[in-house]
């Protein structure tokens, strides 16, 4: 999990690139990895295509009455256009678990997710860490990279503050 969670920091810092103060604290992070964890500009620049071609999930998609892995896969099958085939590889999953999902996601939902422009982007390869549930890594994420509060959390998904609470609570316990 602490590679996923500083791919999605790494991941943050480049979205709001823009900023100066966000230069900065890239490059304060590039010398903290080159000096004490010796790495290398190759290692770097991995890492950089590794982010540049994941796939970036809508925290809105798990606001709607979708179990998470229904509105995952509905998502990646029908906004990403991936098959089956692709999303268990991206998932870590068996093609046929993912048909079955989306199978009851479509028939729960039939119309498609209609997003709008979007605040927060949780990084793919944080529904790969199978020790949480999918909803546990989701409020692990955004409590920790995002610094959103329980509350806030709640409101975004359409849950209740005490739910998110849990949640937090079991991934931190996961984590150590």
């Amino acid at each position: 999990m602490e590679k996923e969670a500083d791919l999605g920091l790494f991941k943050d810092i480049f979205t709001n690139f823009n900023s100066q103060y966000s230069q900065q604290l890239l490059k304060q992070l590039l010398l903290q990895l080159h000096t004490t964890q010796d790495f290398q500009l190759d290692q770097l620049l991995t890492l950089y295509n590794d982010i540049k071609k994941e796939h970036n999930i809508p925290l809105s998609i798990f606001s709607h009455h979708l179990h998470p892995a229904e509105a995952l896969c509905k998502y990646l099958k029908e906004k990403k256009e991936l098959s089956y085939q692709e999303i268990a590889v991206l998932l870590h999953r068996h093609p046929k678990s993912v048909w079955s999902t989306y199978q009851r996601a479509h028939h729960k939902m039939r119309k498609q997710f209609s997003l709008k422009e979007e605040k927060y982007h949780l990084p793919l390869s944080l529904f790969t860490n199978r020790s949480y549930s999918l909803l546990e890594g989701v409020v692990l994420y955004m409590n920790q990279i995002h610094k959103l509060s329980n509350k806030q959390l709640a409101t975004l998904l359409g849950k209740s503050a005490n739910s998110i609470a849990v949640l937090a609570k079991r991934a931190r316990e996961k984590n150590g």
